[in-house]
């Protein structure tokens, strides 16, 4: 384990991915519910940034990658995923099985 990142640091990453889990999985289950197609990209854009968030945390501690490194992973998902949050901003279109 890497031991310059502080126990603090650790524990706010924890929050961030049970945070960005939960996010992640009511925007889907939403997505399902009501069909719109903006939920779903919401809920991959969510995933893509807590998923990037887990692999920077596992490759800086478990698998010793350079601190730098992780943090190019991280902020490269991070990026990719709040473009396609973005983009789920201007998908409002329902799918077949919506309600009106």
């Amino acid at each position: 384990m890497n031991g310059d990142i502080p126990f603090v640091v650790v524990a706010l990453k924890t929050v961030t991915l049970a945070f960005g889990g939960f996010i992640t999985y009511t925007a889907a289950t939403a997505a399902k519910k009501t069909g719109w197609s903006g939920l779903a990209y919401l809920a991959v854009g969510f995933g893509t940034v807590t998923f990037g968030s887990l692999l920077a945390g596992v490759a800086d501690q478990l698998l010793l990658l350079p601190t730098g490194s992780a943090l190019i992973v991280e902020n490269a998902l991070t990026t990719v995923g709040f473009a396609i949050i973005g983009y789920s901003l201007y998908v409002t279109q329902r799918g077949p099985s919506s309600r009106a």
